[in-house]
């Protein structure tokens, strides 16, 4: 049998780091420049980083806003003007364009052998909440909705 990977490196010093783009620091999936990404991932491993901790922002993964009435009734969940795609990602609220950005990342990590830890839902972040424009003034613990986006 075959070991795993992970428990077989379990006991080995790696050095790794958090990372966000240079030139946007918490704003890298929605100001994505992927040639600032190589380059900065080229220059850690140039520096001997082995691991990197990236963070996928919850609102930049999952952009949803909610359409209200004139009397302040929710009406339902969109893309800013545009209706949730009838797709799997889109009546999930997720955006296509944050998960190609996330793929085109993981390419670039790839092309430097960088083992990466993703923050599977970040909203919480260098000393603030990040949550989708819909979630705003929710109670993200126990708000039903927000529970279930």
């Amino acid at each position: 049998m075959e070991k795993n990977k992970l428990i077989e490196d379990s006991g080995k010093f790696f050095t790794g780091c958090n990372y966000w783009a240079s030139h946007a620091g918490t704003a890298m999936w929605s100001d994505w420049k992927p040639e600032v990404v190589d380059n900065d991932l080229k220059r850690l491993f140039e520096e001997g980083l082995e691991v990197l901790r990236i963070f996928p922002l919850w609102p930049d993964f999952q952009p949803i806003e909610m359409l209200y009435t004139s009397e302040g009734q929710e009406v339902e969940y969109r893309f800013g003007e545009e209706l949730l795609p009838d797709t799997e990602a889109g009546q999930a609220g997720v955006s296509i364009v944050a998960i190609n950005r996330f793929r085109e990342f993981i390419e670039i990590a790839k092309k430097y052998k960088f083992k990466i830890i993703i923050g599977l839902i970040t909203g919480w972040m260098s000393g603030r909440l990040f949550v989708p424009q819909a979630l705003k003034g929710k109670n993200i613990i126990t708000d039903k909705m927000a529970i279930m986006w």
